[in-house]
């Protein structure tokens, strides 16, 4: 290949590349709660938080279990599902890097356990079950 395919490869790489960070910084979900993390901690519960984006397949099949979840372990855990375009700084705190992932935190704030990808409901309360959350 000469230089000047392999120039032209090149910026068409980059191209692609430039255009799919735009399509994602775009792509938020105004839906995504706007709870932080310390306030669901105050209630001395522990924490289920999902980073996600609720555009990727894993995060919208990853939703009603979440739902579900926070419903059946209403008053014993808290379940959050943030949205990683709403909440950067807790993205880069937390050290996200692929969605979805699931972090659970300890009733002190304390990550006992984190998950990525797809998680089947029948894991997490496994998970859960282990963890001492019943």
């Amino acid at each position: 290949m000469n230089t000047f395919n392999k120039l032209k490869k090149y910026i068409t790489i980059v191209s692609l590349a430039v255009i799919c960070l735009f399509l994602i910084a775009g792509c938020s979900d105004p839906t995504a709660s706007t709870t932080t993390i310390d306030e669901p901690l105050a209630t001395g519960q522990p924490v289920l938080a999902e980073f996600g984006r609720g555009t990727c397949i894993p995060c919208k099949e990853m939703k009603p279990i979440l739902e579900e979840l926070s419903q059946e372990y209403d008053g014993r855990l808290k379940v959050l599902i943030l949205s990683i375009d709403d909440y950067r700084d807790l993205t880069n705190q937390y050290r996200i890097t692929a969605i979805p992932t699931q972090v659970i935190l300890d009733s002190a704030g304390k990550e006992v356990f984190r998950h990525i990808g797809f998680w089947a409901k029948n894991e997490v309360v496994a998970q859960l079950d282990i963890l001492g959350i019943k």
